[in-house]
């Protein structure tokens, strides 16, 4: 990725003199809702030839002023960018989150940040958006201040979607959070528009995979706040690569039996993310400190302990033939 996309700091931001489309968001998951988003904006980047550069934060504001009600992410960082950048931004502006900066008052923001840093001509916004200190600014008063200030608002409304041809429900972070976490991935790739992924790097594990004969890569998320699903065994997908780049661009995918939680069969067992790729053929030895992407497909049973080791290991390859007979469907 050109590294010209990316700016670290409002500084280091180049001011376009013609102006800009702006979109600011946290964007957690890049679901259809942020992706209704980006579309608008990029009509309105086409239409008056304007570049579109898209705002986040890092971390999210409530991560630094309220950790305690701060949820689990959809999306590290490093995968958010890659998302973000397949959504048609000429610019993404990642904005190291402070308190001095949550202090300003949305017409601070708005003259000091909007107009006099970033030039903006559109902005282009869902309608739950708020901004400013304690979240005081709103659609209404963003809309009041372009008046004052010149720019133009365009609100994108909320998306809806359909759950199991259930009564149509509103799109938002929150929702795909509490499908992953009840392991409901068909839904949240509705929600989505592809598979929830957990990604990072291979760390040593305990070595049991190998002793039972399926040896497996153990994840070490890229952020430790990223949501996982309850515990239990999972059908996925794994890409390999030497580094998250390599990783996300990788065309051959590996059918995984994906294990997340402690194995209690073994009284050293830690809780662990940890994959075994069925058609994986080089030495799974050699995936130690490699970079993994897994989508997940489908829930196949919770963790459970088993009598002796003999036991878990056909339970394991009874797990393998269930995961070949989803991942084929």
């Amino acid at each position: 990725m050109n590294e010209k996309f990316i700016y670290r700091s409002l500084k280091d931001f180049p001011t376009p003199k013609e102006g800009l489309v702006l979109t600011v968001g946290n964007f957690d998951g890049v679901h259809l809702g942020h992706q209704d988003i980006f579309a608008q904006a990029r009509r309105l980047a086409r239409e008056y030839s304007l570049p579109l550069v898209g705002m986040t934060f890092d971390p999210a504001p409530v991560r630094l002023l309220f950790p305690e009600r701060a949820p689990s992410i959809l999306t590290p960082l490093n995968i958010r960018i890659k998302l973000l950048a397949e959504q048609g931004l000429d610019r993404l502006l990642i904005v190291k989150t402070t308190r001095e900066f949550l202090a300003l008052d949305p017409a601070e923001f708005a003259e000091r940040v909007l107009v006099k840093r970033l030039t903006v001509r559109h902005i282009v916004e869902g309608p739950t958006f708020n901004f400013g200190s304690r979240r005081a600014g709103t659609m209404v008063s963003l809309n009041e201040l372009a008046e004052r200030f010149g720019f133009q608002v365009h609100l994108t409304p909320a998306r809806t979607v359909s759950l199991n041809e259930k009564a149509a429900v509103s799109l938002s972070s929150t929702l795909v959070r509490e499908l992953v976490s009840n392991s409901r991935f068909s839904e949240a790739r509705q929600c989505l528009s592809r598979d929830y992924v957990l990604a990072g790097q291979v760390v040593t594990g305990m070595g049991h995979g190998r002793e039972l004969g399926f040896p497996t890569a153990n994840l070490k998320l890229y952020d430790r706040d990223q949501l996982v699903p309850q515990d239990g065994v999972f059908a996925g997908w794994a890409q390999v690569g030497n580094d998250l780049e390599q990783a996300w661009e990788e065309k051959e995918r590996y059918p995984a039996a994906i294990s997340i939680g402690r194995c209690e069969t073994f009284a050293d067992g830690q809780w662990q993310i940890e994959a075994y790729l069925l058609d994986y053929k080089p030495d799974m030895a050699g995936l130690l400190d490699k970079h993994i992407i897994l989508s997940l497909l489908e829930r196949v049973r919770p963790q459970q302990r088993f009598d002796s080791p003999a036991e878990l290991a056909g339970a394991i390859k009874m797990d393998c033939k269930k995961i070949r007979g989803i991942i084929r469907l």
